[in-house]
């Protein structure tokens, strides 16, 4: 791998927990659909006791940690997570380990009056899709920045296949109420087999759907890739058989024994969703699903409405939500490899500084908004401007306030508070409700729920609802929220491409930014210091990425497939 360019403690981590060591599948260097024959070698004989059933349900977290090359452990789940927010703009990650700044490539920057300079990307590539197509490949080893969530997320989709397969094993052993217990651990697999073909569906042009849990021994893999429409429909379709068995089973003791034991001690496992909980997580990620890949510009009310049907019966104020945290210092959890991975952790000069907060989040954020002064401080050793020469999109004034100080967002401790949702919360249904409703003609409909989720955040803003403001502000207002109120919710990206925002200058895109301006561009003789102006930013970015080099290489795209590339 490259020269790590940011300042990473290279601490010796402890390894993994023997479970997350017999789970971990490694970087393939054969097609990645293609699993090994779960019972050859055998972990057959450990799925049919209770013990070895739940861990391996467990054992999907652990399938976001794999290798590529010789880097060693991995946490895949991050690198995508965090190449999302940076395309989503709220935070931006300026160096090239794992390809990370690449889908950052924004394409020009122009400086307002009376510079009027345009800025290109210095990468030399004009786009983001350019150097996204320079490194998709094999040889590109760990700079292939979009090779990370394909990976991630078919690994825990065979993980998954594998589970329902043993579940159906006449030699399993449960103890108590045998049955409550397998349906819960169907549902829970048919839950990330949902998840995982959201995130295919959401991120590339095109993808696969694969439900053996044997696809290698039975030749099974398809080399039909379909459109990234129809694997959000795979996705619900495994949710809503998810949502179906959740809605069979009565919560009891077995039932919460069983939950707490498939979810790690540091990711909250005594935050039990019931089942009547969890159906209403899948009918928030469903509409999460339809939203996140409709261009608001195309959007009807027929659209609306079906957004506003699903929201409706999701996420309540009471309900728990999936959760991704740490465990403490030197403790094996998900984050520690050797380098650190974790949203909270990564923005701290603890765990490498490799997350910077940008400049437009904070932006975003409404004046008088309480989130900003508790959360949010000046960057400790003064300004970021234009790290490594990357772009003059990569600098910024502000950090995360680390919660050992008050704040929320970042850790050097691996605090046990330091956790993020990986999955729709309360707050983004609610704000998904409150976009429809003002679509739909019902602002102040919209804006009491934009309220509500304000005043649960300790935001101290002034109440919205019989304000009287137009349709046009109370949008000004929701985007603002989505952008604070859902920040590391890992919606942002969703947000700029769904709203046109990443989309070229020329069609229409773009926004103004304040962007950190290195003194270089604003004069000369002498070179006054940087200035934060608020200037034209194309991003150009693709709405959906090419399929990975590194699958196409072994698993070729048929005569029937869908496109695989832009």
């Amino acid at each position: 791998m490259n020269n790590k360019l940011y300042n990473l403690r290279l601490l010796k981590r402890a390894v993994l927990p023997i479970l997350a060591s017999a789970l971990i599948l490694g970087a393939c260097k054969k097609a990645i659909l293609q699993l090994n024959n779960p019972d050859s070698p055998t972990p057959g004989s450990s799925l049919v006791t209770e013990g070895g059933i739940d861990a391996f349900a467990q054992g999907i977290f652990y399938k976001w940690i794999a290798t590529e090359l010789t880097d060693g452990n991995l946490n895949f789940f991050d690198i995508a997570w965090y190449m999302e927010s940076n395309m989503g703009d709220e935070d931006f990650t300026p160096y090239s380990n794992y390809g990370s700044r690449y889908p950052m490539n924004i394409a020009s920057i122009t400086l307002p009056a009376p510079y009027g300079t345009v800025v290109p990307n210095p990468s030399g590539f004009a786009t983001q899709l350019d150097i996204l197509r320079s490194f998709n490949t094999r040889a590109a080893g760990d700079g292939n920045s979009i090779q990370y969530e394909w990976d991630c997320f078919y690994y825990v989709n065979a993980q998954a296949n594998i589970l329902l397969k043993s579940l159906e094993n006449p030699a399993l052993t449960l103890s108590g109420d045998a049955a409550t217990k397998k349906k819960l651990l169907q549902a829970w697999a048919y839950f990330w087999k949902g998840y995982a073909y959201s995130k295919i569906g959401s991120t590339y042009l095109a993808g696969v759907v694969d439900d053996s849990p044997d696809s290698t021994a039975l030749g099974l893999t398809s080399s039909t890739y379909v459109t990234h429409d129809a694997m959000i429909t795979a996705a619900n379709n495994n949710f809503e058989t998810a949502a179906s068995i959740f809605g069979s089973i009565t919560e009891n003791v077995d039932y919460d024994n069983t939950f707490k034991a498939i979810i790690p001690s540091f990711n909250l496992p005594g935050n039990i969703l019931t089942p009547a909980n969890w159906v209403r997580q899948i009918k928030s990620f469903e509409a999460r699903n339809y939203l996140a890949n409709h261009k608001v510009a195309a959007m009807t009310g027929t659209d609306w409405t079906a957004i506003m049907n699903l929201a409706s019966a999701g996420m309540t104020q009471s309900d728990f939500t999936l959760q991704w945290g740490s465990a403490g210092a030197g403790i094996p959890d998900l984050t520690k490899f050797g380098y650190d991975f974790h949203p909270m952790v990564l923005h701290t000069a603890a765990g490498g500084q490799l997350s910077f907060i940008s400049e437009r989040l904070i932006q975003d954020i409404m004046p008088g908004d309480q989130r900003f002064t508790k959360y949010f401080e000046p960057f400790p050793t003064g300004i970021v401007v234009n790290v490594l020469n990357r772009g003059i999109q990569f600098g910024t004034r502000y950090a995360a306030l680390d919660i050992e100080k008050g704040g929320k967002y970042a850790t050097e401790t691996w605090a046990p508070s330091a956790t993020v949702p990986i999955a729709p919360a309360w707050e983004e249904n609610a704000l998904m409700m409150a976009e429809a409703n003002i679509y739909l003609g019902n602002v102040d409909a919209g804006l009491q729920l934009i309220d509500q989720v304000r005043a649960s955040q300790g935001a101290g803003l002034p109440t919205l609802a019989g304000s009287g403001i137009t349709a046009d502000s109370a949008l000004v207002h929701l985007h603002s929220e989505r952008r604070i109120g859902l920040y590391l919710h890992n919606v942002s990206w969703y947000d700029a491409r769904r709203w046109g925002i990443t989309t070229p200058v020329a069609q229409g895109g773009g926004r103004y930014g304040n962007i950190v301006v290195p003194g270089s561009l604003l004069g000369s003789n002498p070179t006054p210091p940087p200035a934060v102006l608020s200037c034209l930013i194309d991003y150009s970015f693709s709405d959906y990425w090419d399929v990975p080099q590194n699958e196409l290489d072994y698993n070729p795209a048929n005569a029937n497939s869908a496109p695989v590339k832009n």
